[in-house]
Parts: structure tokens; C-alpha cells; sequence
């Protein structure tokens, strides 16, 4: 897997501290939830960020590649 945008939802809505546990990602809060969105380089990188989500007690709720113009992709010909 080349680098490739995710975004990652957890339960509960985080505070700022934990941007610095998921160094790179983009932290918002929607509704009872945080939303973590950004770029991550390998499925072992990956891995890591879903083992760190455990580690800590949180809930994943679901994760998903972003794909298109968010993820710097060019549909054009």
C-alpha cells in the first residue's frame, strides 16, 4: 500500500491531548464522536493507529479510505 487517507471514527469526543498520541492525524468532534482523518503511509502504520485506539480503551467505530480529490488523487486525464 502506497500512502493513502483514512479516516478513522472512535466513540467520544476527544479533547486536544490526544492529537499528540495520533501524531499527524486531523482531530474533529461530530456528534458524540471524534473523527480522525489523514495520511498514513503503510498497512503496518495503520495497524498501529487501530493497536493505539485499543490500547487506550476507545471504541472504533469504523474505518475508511478516503478516496478522490481529499486524498490528493487527480481524476483527471
Amino acid at each position: 500500500m502506497r500512502d493513502a487517507t483514512y479516516q478513522l471514527i472512535v466513540r467520544g469526543e476527544l479533547d486536544t491531548r490526544f492529537e499528540l498520541v495520533f501524531t499527524g492525524m486531523q482531530l474533529s468532534q461530530v456528534e458524540g464522536t471524534t473523527v480522525m482523518t489523514g495520511k498514513v503511509r503503510d498497512d503496518a502504520a495503520l495497524y498501529g493507529l487501530v493497536e493505539r485506539i485499543a490500547e487506550l480503551g476507545l471504541e472504533l467505530v469504523s474505518i475508511q479510505q478516503v478516496v478522490g480529490p481529499a486524498n490528493g488523487e487527480d481524476r483527471g486525464a
